[in-house]
């Protein structure tokens, strides 16, 4: 699954692939693969990635996952799922 929410993050704020690569050490090459959802990093690097833009390890690669599982129940994502009910609630109502 595409990762949006850190491809949407880095382009809002500017950043290429290469440069994310050099403030986390990794490639651009290692960027774009998590991007497209091909891997996922382990939680330390997630963790620094989601301190970089300022949200959680959730809402930068889960909540979409779990946005897509609950389809249509947005209670159940906005009260127990997601760490950012409001955007992902607006989320949906915009979809």
């Amino acid at each position: 699954m595409k990762n949006a929410r850190f491809k949407e993050l880095r382009q809002r704020f500017g950043y290429t692939q290469a440069v994310l690569g050099e403030v986390f050490g990794i490639t651009p090459d290692y960027v774009n693969t998590i991007e497209n959802g091909r891997q996922t990093p382990g939680f330390a690097l997630a963790k620094r990635i989601a301190d970089f833009f300022e949200v959680t390890v959730d809402e930068l690669f889960f909540c979409q996952q779990i946005e897509q599982n609950v389809r249509g129940n947005t209670n159940d994502c906005a009260e127990r799922r997601c760490s950012h009910a409001v955007k992902c609630t607006d989320r949906k109502k915009s979809v």
